[in-house]
């Protein structure tokens, strides 16, 4: 037992300075995997510009930018974003304006 606890404390020491050490291909898919699943999730509310940063946002990835790609993924996920908060907003205003509020 008195092993085990340096042995396992090791384990988890490496694995947490691993995903510290994440590389810039990491951070971009992770962040793009965000802003696509925001994207989506706006629904129809989904804005166009959104859609064109994604799309830069890959194709810098596929040519080796990831440091670019990593932007334009960040700014795709900030315009995913808004683009749910105003799905959410909208939502709200209608029930006023067709109930009455």
């Amino acid at each position: 037992m008195n092993k085990l606890l340096p042995t396992f404390g090791a384990i988890v020491v490496m694995g947490l300075t691993l995903s510290v050490q994440a590389g810039p291909k990491e951070d971009f898919q992770e962040i793009y995997s965000k802003a696509e699943s925001t994207h989506k999730d706006s629904g129809t509310y989904q804005w166009t510009t959104t859609s064109d940063r994604l799309k830069a946002a890959s194709s810098a990835a596929e040519s080796g930018d990831y440091k670019r790609a990593k932007t334009m993924a960040s700014e795709a996920l900030r315009l995913a974003e808004e683009s749910v908060a105003q799905r959410k907003q909208q939502g709200k205003v209608w029930r006023n304006v067709a109930i009455g509020g």
